[in-house]
């Protein structure tokens, strides 16, 4: 899928008009719109500044994450928030259930 529609899809997914998304990520509605509709192909600062609008990963506008649902892209943002105390803390949990599964 090309970047323009995976851009478009979503901001409407998320609700957000071109102006809004335009707004949180520094640019111009144009400017979005254009990208939108493969009429420019955005630069390194134009995708992370989208994926700021976003509040996302840039990874998960470039298909980094496809294969990854919406709570396991909350979880890793809270995980990469957290200290490291509690990044360990996590990861001992996780791990002890994951072996309780198997």
């Amino acid at each position: 899928m090309a970047f323009g529609t995976t851009i478009r899809r979503k901001r409407e997914g998320l609700g957000l008009t071109l102006e809004e998304l335009a707004e949180r990520s520094g640019l111009s509605p144009n400017y979005v719109g254009s990208v939108e509709n493969g009429r420019r192909d955005p630069s390194l600062s134009t995708v992370l500044a989208l994926a700021k609008g976003f509040r996302v990963p840039a990874a998960e506008l470039l298909g980094g994450a496809r294969d990854v649902g919406p709570e396991a892209l909350e979880a890793a943002r809270l995980f990469e928030a957290a200290t490291p105390e509690v990044q360990d803390a996590v990861l001992r949990l996780l791990r002890a259930v994951a072996r309780r599964r198997r």
